[in-house]
Order: structure tokens, then C-alpha cells, then sequence
């Protein structure tokens, strides 16, 4: 059951719960991102080792920064006087102290980074205790996203963001990991097989692929990525009535949210698409023109340099 299916039948499902046993009997699996089920899946405390494998691959950790334990940390951190409530998806830590954090974004919204931020900032927070030093643990944030956030990126599904000042990073402890699944997806299929990206990361989202397409997950396919109680836990037959029907009542508030997203999508209006396009592209070319200056600075040719940049021979020539 892929996202768009899994929507319909919250719609109809709400307005005819009887309804539910009609998709039993259409789909193999269960939407493996809703909130509830996601939590399910890869935060149960009976099977660590499918979280840690999850989290391995997605983070790209091996070697000495492999993770190796994983556990669950308290969901929700309460707001103090008019701080706002923040409840976490998943949230634990490693065998060396080392706080994640993962999100699985529903909606394209303007400010999901805003919140993640503020997610994140109340980790940092709970870190600290009163006579402590301010020596702050690494922490990892991943979040996964079920529709395409960064539009203008048609090429890059995967983003890691550090905190970066000219170039360098002054502070290494902070990690923050998107992955964008559909945008995977499209990419995967314009892409021939032959040179398609060979990663764990990868191969963990064509398992979810064949999830998300109703197909049966045979247990050889699982061997190295997760473990071999996968295949049942996503069956949609795992799934009791009642736990759906929560599901379905959890998500109808998610389809209010979209629905509010693209009326204020709409308020922005077209112009505002159009500028921030505009200032995406400039920030682009000063990005690639300051990368031209310090590759001329270093004796690069200017022919090589517009080659690797993209350039014309009148802006590497104005440098």
C-alpha cells in the first residue's frame, strides 16, 4: 500500500470504519510511514537490532561510528509554561551516549525545518543537567520525507547538513540527515540499472519500495538489511482492527494539515515561488563562483575550472 492508496483509505474508512475488511482484502501490506505503524516497525524494543540496522544504513555509519545499541528514549518532552510540547517520532540513544532523533515528515510544509530545529534544540536541552559542563553529546537527526521538500534539488535525494562557517566546520557534533523517498524513487527509474547508487542506504529503500508496491518480501531479500521478522510485521494482516482504525483517525488529522499547507501555499502566491527560485539560483552561481576563485587561486586553468563549474569564460575571466 503505497501513500497515496493508504490516504484514500483513511478518507473512506472514517466515513465507513466496515470498509477496513474490503482493503484487507485488496492490499498485501500496510503503509509502513504512517505514524503509528513507522513506531511500530522500527522502534520495537523486542527487536533493537532492526532499529540499529536501520539506522546504520540510512546514517551511513560502519566502522568505529557504527552504531551498535539502541535505546529508546522517553517520546515526549513536555513544554514548561508556554513552551510548546515536543513529541518525537523516535528518539533514543547509542552505547556511547549519542542522542538520535528520527522524523518522518507527512506534509510539504514551508517550516518543517523550523520545527526540526526546534525538535532538535530540545534534545540539546535535556542533555544538560544543573552543575554540568556544557561538553554536549554528538547527536543525529534523520528525518525521512514522503513527499519531495527541497523541489529545486531534482538530482539529490539524500542531504546531511552540518553546521558550516566559510567552508569549515567549526562544530562537528551535529549531524542532520533528509531522505527524500519519492524523489529516490524517481531517480531510481531515470537512472539505469547498471549505474544506480550501490549503498545500504539504497538498497534499504527498495526494500520499502517493495513494501510501499504491495509486493511480498521474501526473507533472502532481507538478509544484512533487517531482520527476518520485517516481512511480517508489515503485512497488513500484523494489524489488528483496532489499531488501524487509530491509524485512521491519527492521519485524517494529517490530511487537515495538507490541506492547510496548500492554502498557504496558495496565499504566497506565484511571485514568491518565483523569487525564492530566483535567489536559489544566485546563491547557486555565488556558491560555484567562489569555488571558481579558490580553484584559480590554487593554478587550475580557467578552460578546467569552467569545465568543473559550469562557468563561462567571461565569469571565470572576471574572477
Amino acid at each position: 500500500m503505497n501513500r497515496t492508496q493508504f490516504m484514500s483509505m483513511v478518507k473512506d474508512v472514517k466515513e465507513n470504519p466496515a470498509r477496513l475488511q474490503d482493503y484487507r482484502k485488496t492490499f498485501v501490506n500496510v503503509y509502513p510511514f504512517s505514524d503509528g505503524v513507522f513506531k511500530l516497525l522500527m522502534a520495537n524494543e523486542a527487536k533493537p537490532e532492526r532499529t540499529i540496522m536501520f539506522l546504520n544504513a540510512m546514517l551511513g555509519l560502519s566502522g568505529p561510528d557504527e552504531i551498535k545499541s539502541f535505546t529508546l528514549g522517553v517520546q515526549e518532552n513536555p513544554g514548561v509554561l508556554n513552551d510548546k510540547t515536543a513529541i518525537f517520532d523516535i528518539y533514543g540513544t547509542t552505547q556511547a551516549g549519542t542522542p538520535i532523533l528520527i522524523e518522518v515528515q507527512q506534509n510539504y510544509n514551508k517550516l518543517f525545518v523550523d520545527r526540526l530545529i526546534y525538535y532538535t534544540s530540545r534534545v540539546v536541552s535535556r542533555t544538560v543537567k544543573k552543575s554540568q559542563s556544557y561538553d554536549l553529546p554528538h547527536i543525529y537527526v534523520l528525518s525521512i520525507l514522503t513527499e519531495d521538500q527541497f523541489v529545486l534539488e531534482k538530482d539529490r535525494y539524500f542531504h546531511h547538513t552540518q553546521v558550516v562557517r566559510n567552508r569549515h566546520f567549526p562544530y562537528e557534533k551535529l549531524d542532520v540527515y533528509f531522505v527524500e523517498l519519492e524523489k529516490f524513487f524517481a531517480i531510481e527509474d531515470r537512472t539505469p540499472t547498471a549505474k544506480r547508487e550501490q549503498s545500504k542506504r539504497a538498497d534499504m529503500l527498495r526494500l520499502f519500495r517493495d513494501v510501499l508496491e504491495d509486493k511480498e518480501i521474501p526473507v533472502e531479500k532481507l538478509a544484512g538489511l533487517l531482520d527476518s521478522g520485517f516481512a511480517k510485521d508489515v503485512s497488513l494482516g500484523a494489524y489488528t482492527d483496532e489499531v488501524l482504525l487509530l491509524e485512521v483517525d491519527g492521519m485524517t488529522d494529517m490530511l487537515y494539515e495538507k490541506q492547510g499547507s496548500y492554502l498557504q501555499g496558495k496565499e504566497d502566491g506565484l511571485q514568491e515561488a518565483e523569487k525564492k527560485l530566483q535567489e536559489a539560483e544566485q546563491k547557486h552561481l555565488n556558491e560555484r563562483l567562489e569555488a571558481a576563485r579558490e580553484m584559480l587561486a590554487e593554478g587550475l586553468s580557467k578552460e578546467t575550472v569552467c569545465r568543473i563549474q559550469k562557468l563561462t569564460e567571461a565569469q571565470v575571466q572576471a574572477l
